[in-house]
């Protein structure tokens, strides 16, 4: 893998990793902004119950200073009582009869129902006052509650402003990169044609100096047929001009359609007695490939297809050339010849 190709991929991951922190920051401005938008709500229901609180306090403010009041003067009626009661008590022990006595028990009646009148007049100012300090202290948890409100209403504009900007700034932040993929991209497609090209003119030279040495192996047939015969058995001979008939036929057909883009980005060439070996595209759907082989009857696999083959003993360790025409994505046609055919 290139400089090219690295770059780029970083460039990509850079952006994906920054559209990651954007959808991250957008999900936290929207929490923001809806906790924003409760404490708005809640404010107003505040502020109403503080009103309400404020005219009970009062009303009950107004309730006590009452009931203060009565029970004060209760507190003056029964001491006038207790006074008339004690001059009554002296008055009968003085001269005991029936005005006497009979103004004693009023005295006692009445200094009996004051008390009384304090006690519930009392009671009365207690529970007034319970009440009141409840008031008191419900006016001033609201009022701490709207504070505190009011300060996290403040703290969370701050917060959804600062996350608005940094929304921006990483939007920004992944077009850019974005952008900056894309250009690579382009950049990487465009080194990967030249490679292309570079890659099929030499395999090109290489074709050419194979036809030229098939040519040269033809006319010296002609020129020399007893010799050649002694060099190439007939088994061999048939097999070399299916060789050359084979490469006449790829390179015409590289030649009708050039510039046709590869079906595989990678292909590859295995079998049960052969390391894997990797294809070279060389036009027209067609890939070339070359390594030793094994004689006897083995599998070849390419691109999950099987080739099922039988090489003779003779060529047990030669060197075949693998000739893959890819018909499509899951069906292609495999043939082969044996590369010291070629270079004689």
């Amino acid at each position: 893998m290139n400089a090219t190709a690295i770059a780029a991929i970083l460039i990509a991951l850079c952006a994906f990793c920054t559209n990651t922190f954007a959808q991250s920051t957008q999900e936290q401005l929207k929490q923001a902004q809806d906790t924003l938008k409760q404490a708005q709500r809640r404010l107003p229901q505040l502020e109403t119950l503080s009103e309400e609180l404020k005219v009970e306090l009062e009303s009950f403010t107004r309730k006590l200073e009452t009931a203060e009041q009565d029970l004060a003067q209760s507190n003056r009626d029964a001491a006038k009582a207790q006074a008339l009661l004690q001059e009554s008590k002296v008055a009968h022990e003085a001269n005991p009869n029936q005005d006497t006595d009979r103004a004693l028990r009023k005295a006692e009646h009445g200094y009996a129902m004051a008390e009384r009148g304090v006690k519930n007049r009392n009671k009365r100012v207690e529970r007034i006052q319970g009440k009141h300090q409840q008031l008191l202290l419900s006016s001033e948890r609201n009022a701490q509650q709207q504070k505190t409100l009011g300060t996290q209403i403040k703290n969370q504009r701050v917060q959804i402003q600062q996350l608005e900007a940094r929304l921006h700034e990483e939007k920004q932040k992944a077009t850019q990169l974005a952008a900056s993929a894309a250009s690579a991209k382009v950049e990487q497609q465009a080194q990967l044609e030249r490679q292309q090209r570079e890659q099929a003119e030499k395999l090109a030279q290489q074709r050419q100096a194979e036809a030229k040495k098939a040519e040269l192996t033809q006319t010296m047939a002609k020129k020399d047929p007893v010799t050649q015969e002694i060099k190439l058995s007939a088994e061999d001979q048939s097999a070399q001009r299916k060789a050359q008939k084979l490469l006449a036929e790829v390179n015409q057909q590289i030649a009708d359609k050039p510039g046709r883009r590869p079906l595989y980005k990678r292909l590859t060439l295995k079998g049960q007695q052969l390391p894997t070996v990797p294809f070279t595209f060389i036009g027209a759907n067609y890939y070339r490939a070359e390594t030793r082989v094994s004689s006897g009857q083995q599998f070849f696999e390419i691109a999950k297809n099987r080739f099922k083959r039988d090489l003779p003993e003779s060529d047990d360790g030669q060197v075949y050339v693998f000739i893959y025409q890819a018909k499509s994505a899951s069906r292609g046609v495999l043939q082969y010849y044996k590369k010291s055919l070629l270079d004689n």
